[in-house]
């Protein structure tokens, strides 16, 4: 189905949107929505771009692929990032140009406007926010910056730099920083746009009134970084058990050449492994080799230098073989692009034409294409009215474990949901992570039910006829047994929203099989592009693709929400695994002729992409430099090599990189960044700790600033006492609430059973009943 289909309909000042699918499904993977475009949630909206560099661009593609229809007002000198990233005019495919002159007419008709975005010198200054609301009071504005309003006034939008001062640098290694070659700022910042712009279009649709959403790239990297920056007021050693620095995952090197990496975790994993690889050393059979806390970092995950002999010893194709027989996740590492042709990224419509080239796209699945999402009796359900967080009155049943799931809804709880985790009786096994269960829980309630006893089903059966949003990570045959599938939501209740998160898709040739962050990571070449093209793959220590899935399933109950509230639709919602990694690859496109273009490999000391924008150690510390024009690195040569004839930008190698590093090391970073700064080049220290720098700002300030509240939230927690970090909600609003401070943290297992069962109906004594016949906990 080309573009014209999609939309259905002219735009102003003549045209149809170029923004088709070469796979002919509509923005929702092989599952995708009814067959006209007017079955996606973003159908008949209208966006105006004036963003620059990759960030708004994503944004733009998220949008198109939801069925909005964006028309593109590029500032000057925005084809500069045409050359930064291979993909930029594949993102811009999806727009619609327009000429500046028809801009007041756009906006007019506008329901999003995207502004600001990444700096860079050769884009002129853009159009302010505040003023285009006042302007138009219906309009959405999303304001994409580099940091919260209040931190760091001035400095540059630039994910490099960014990554520097926020300290994200320093959370992999303990003795260096890294530069990470995914760009998480800007992943997470454009993810955090989208699910503000959806959650005030959502809020619009009760108030009537627009408001602007701020995303910053500071809170892109916050939303990677919740485990690790957060700070317990009385943290015991299960609070301190999470993955320390310099950490080695179980990733080997095969005797073909190949890597191969296993996923522990699985009942009597160790054992597993041992047979697989004939290592003849006696283990306990229940030992699922969980991570030791306390352990080395090459030990942490498992006897890597006694694993690695063995696996030195064999092909990859037979311990592969060998771990599916088993029953223990493994997976190859893979080049980038080696996984393209797999039939799962088709059965999931994640391959899409960009431009000419294909890429990554649909992200956001729809279920259903082969019938319409059902009709309600109209423009329904609970939801923002005007005041109050946005999404007051949404209730959202959340039955998912570990992090994928349940992150989700975390974000939703974030804005003002009424969120209330289901679990077993035997309860998430992500407890014993506290970390990672924070992270993924704070802000929720918490219900412990057996519902494959008949009273377990009759709560159930409750709970889903007062619920806004059903959601899981669950199997397909799991959810059908316990009575949470689609079908089995929309008997109850047929306009709730659903979601699903799957670690492959749906359906196709992976659809029942396993998923965990690191197997997605190898296939995709996410470990070997962060390992740089001559190291060993590097597994990150945070498992970014969870947080991703997560983040994007958000987005998806909120454009459901949306669909239901102005249309009368009900939507079944998907993400997955495979969809978060192959959107983090959203600047690979593959040409005709098979080749790929991206964005240029890590050097080898995994410290940038180019002497222009990398890391340098200095005599007392680091510093991340971005020099990002032919003027800028002159200067640049200059503070360095002064007196020497300097090279073109375009010709900086190694050698350079390497001389530049000699200089450096003889000069304090303080005396760098005058120098730097005095020529106009944009360079930042790298700092060492992410919380103290988000607590630096807090101190720094005669009041507690809302721009800080929204990183560093304050949460009463049972167990914890006062929990801090970022743990509140990391997108803004101009005009609705979202408060910060004094929020609830995270739910014990069955925390308020009494009290929901009291909700749904229950009198005390049937009540006690339950609990007493172990129905409840």
């Amino acid at each position: 189905m080309s573009g014209q289909d999609r939309m259905g309909a002219e735009h102003p000042f003549g045209g149809h949107s170029p923004g088709g699918h070469g796979d002919g499904n509509p923005g929702g993977g092989g599952a995708g929505p009814a067959a006209s475009g007017g079955g996606l949630p973003g159908h008949g909206l209208r966006v105006v771009d004036l963003g620059a560099g990759m960030a708004a661009a994503l944004v733009s593609t998220l949008l198109a692929d939801a069925g909005a229809v964006v028309h593109r007002v590029a500032p000057s000198g925005d084809e500069v990032f045409d050359e930064v990233y291979p993909a930029h005019r594949g993102w811009r495919s999806v727009t619609v140009p327009a000429d500046p002159a028809d801009l007041d007419v756009l906006l007019a008709q506008a329901d999003v406007c995207l502004v600001g975005g990444e700096d860079h010198p050769a884009v002129t200054p853009r159009h302010d926010a505040a003023d285009l609301a006042d302007r138009y009071p219906r309009l959405v504005v999303a304001h994409l910056t580099g940091y919260a309003a209040g931190h760091a006034p001035g400095a540059p939008a630039v994910d490099l730099l960014v990554q520097a001062r926020t300290g994200m640098v320093a959370e992999h290694f303990s003795d260096r920083p890294l530069y990470f070659a995914v760009p998480f700022p800007t992943y997470g910042q454009a993810m955090l746009a989208a699910l503000g712009v959806w959650t005030a279009l959502l809020e619009r649709a009760g108030s009537g009134r627009g408001q602007v959403v701020g995303a910053s790239l500071q809170q892109g990297a916050a939303l990677f970084m919740t485990p690790f920056w957060m700070r317990a007021e009385r943290p015991d050693a299960e609070f301190g058990k999470v993955t320390p620095k310099d950490v080695k995952h179980l990733i080997f090197q095969c005797a073909d050449g190949g890597y191969v990496q296993f996923v522990m975790g699985v009942p009597s994993a160790v054992a597993k492994l041992y047979r697989i690889l004939g290592i003849d050393v006696p283990v306990d059979p229940a030992d699922r080799g969980i991570p030791r806390v306390g352990a080395s970092p090459d030990t942490y995950f498992g006897d890597r230098p006694l694993i690695a002999a063995h696996v030195a010893k064999l092909d990859r194709a037979g311990i592969l073989a060998a771990a599916e027989v088993e029953g223990l996740p493994a997976a190859p590492v893979l080049d980038l692009g080696e996984f393209l042709d797999d039939e799962q990224l088709a059965a999931n419509g994640l391959l899409v034409d960009r431009g000419g080239a294909t890429g990554p796209g649909n992200v956001i699945g729809f279920l259903g294409s082969a019938r319409a999402p059902v009709e309600t009796d109209g423009p329904a359900g609970t939801g923002p009215t005007g005041g109050g967080p946005p999404l007051a009155g949404v209730t959202v049943l959340d039955f998912g474990s570990y992090v994928a799931g349940p992150f989700a809804s975390r974000l939703l709880a974030d804005l003002g949901a009424s969120v209330l985790k289901v679990e077993s009786l035997g309860g998430d096994p992500n407890r014993g992570l506290q970390r990672h269960f924070l992270a993924a829980h704070v802000g929720k309630r918490a219900l412990a039910v057996d519902v494959k006893t008949p009273e377990g089903a009759e709560v159930l059966r409750r709970l889903l006829a007062r619920a806004d949003v059903v959601m899981h990570n669950l199997r397909p045959k799991a959810a059908e047994r316990m009575g949470v599938s689609p079908e089995a939501v929309r008997a109850v209740r047929p306009d709730a929203v659903t979601l699903q998160a799957f670690a492959f898709g749906p359906t196709g040739p992976r659809a029942d099989a396993p998923g965990f962050d690191m197997v997605i990571q190898a296939l995709l070449g996410l470990e070997r592009r962060a390992g740089g093209p001559d190291g060993p793959p590097l597994w990150i220590r945070t498992p970014y693709l969870d947080y991703v899935s997560g983040a994007l399933g958000a987005v998806a109950v909120l454009m459901a929400l949306y669909g239901r509230r102005t249309a009368g639709r009900a939507g079944d919602m998907w993400v997955s695994l495979l969809n978060a990694g192959m959107f983090l690859l959203s600047d690979l496109l593959r040409e005709a002729d098979g080749t790929l273009r991206g964005a240029p490999p890590l050097d080898g000391a995994l410290q940038g992409v180019h002497p222009g924008e990398r890391l340098y150690r200095t005599a007392d510390g680091w510093i991340a430099i971005a020099a990002r024009t032919e003027e800028a690195a002159l200067a640049m040569w200059r503070v360095m090599l002064p007196g020497e004839p300097p090279l073109p930008r375009a010709a900086w190698d190694g050698a350079v990189a390497a001389r530049f590093d000699e200089v450096c090391a003889g000069r304090t970073a303080a005396a760098l960044l005058t120098a730097l700064a005095e020529v106009g080049v944009w360079a930042e220290e790298c700092r060492t700790d992410g919380l103290a720098e988000l607590e630096r700002v807090e101190r720094a300030g005669p009041e507690r600033d809302p721009a800080v509240a929204c990183l560093l939230a304050d949460r009463a927690d049972d167990r914890y006492g006062r929990l801090t970090g970022c743990l509140g909600p990391l997108v803004s609003f101009s005009r609705t609430e979202t408060p910060a401070d004094d929020l609830p943290g995270g739910p014990g297992h069955g925390a308020h059973t009494r009290q929901v069962l009291a909700e749904l109906g229950y009198t005390d004594a049937e009540a006690e009943e339950l609990l007493r016949a172990g129905v409840v906990r």
